[in-house]
């Protein structure tokens, strides 16, 4: 709370609307209010905050039963649980998804065969032989050629 008057600290206004401070200081302090209105208006403000922490003070509070909360703790931490385990769980699939994807993708040839598809045609002489070869999996014609 803001004030400006600088004799005295709203602790010891504080301590003046609470009645702790010694009789000569508060006589004192009386004294001083008569003729400042900055301390006055803490002490008001003081006042007023002490009315309303009283006023409510004596009210109950919510009850709160601690089995039922424990219950709630438990259930709300199990469901956050399987939440989490299960994202965790989509992730990994998804990664290992995306390696066995990966893995026939572009390293397909483990799996098959690298060799020509079908040999078109071939021609053997008794100074060379071609050899006409169509490949698997572009489909692109090679023409093999050697001189023996």
């Amino acid at each position: 709370m803001k004030k400006t008057c600088s004799r005295y600290r709203s602790e010891d206004i504080s301590r003046f609307v609470d009645n702790e401070l010694s009789q000569a200081r508060y006589h004192e302090l009386a004294k001083h209010l008569r003729d400042c209105p900055d301390c006055r208006s803490l002490v008001e403000k003081y006042k007023n905050l002490t009315v309303m922490f009283n006023d409510h003070a004596g009210h109950t509070g919510l009850k709160i039963d601690p089995a039922a909360l424990k219950q709630n703790l438990v259930l709300t931490t199990q469901s956050s649980l399987k939440k989490i385990l299960g994202n965790i769980y989509l992730k990994l699939a998804s990664i290992a998804a995306i390696l066995i994807i990966s893995l026939f993708w572009f390293q397909g040839g483990m799996f098959r065969s690298t060799g020509p598809s079908a040999i078109v045609t071939s021609v053997d002489t008794d100074f060379s032989s071609v050899m006409i070869i169509e490949t698997q999996k572009k489909k692109h014609t090679i023409i093999w050629f050697s001189e023996t």
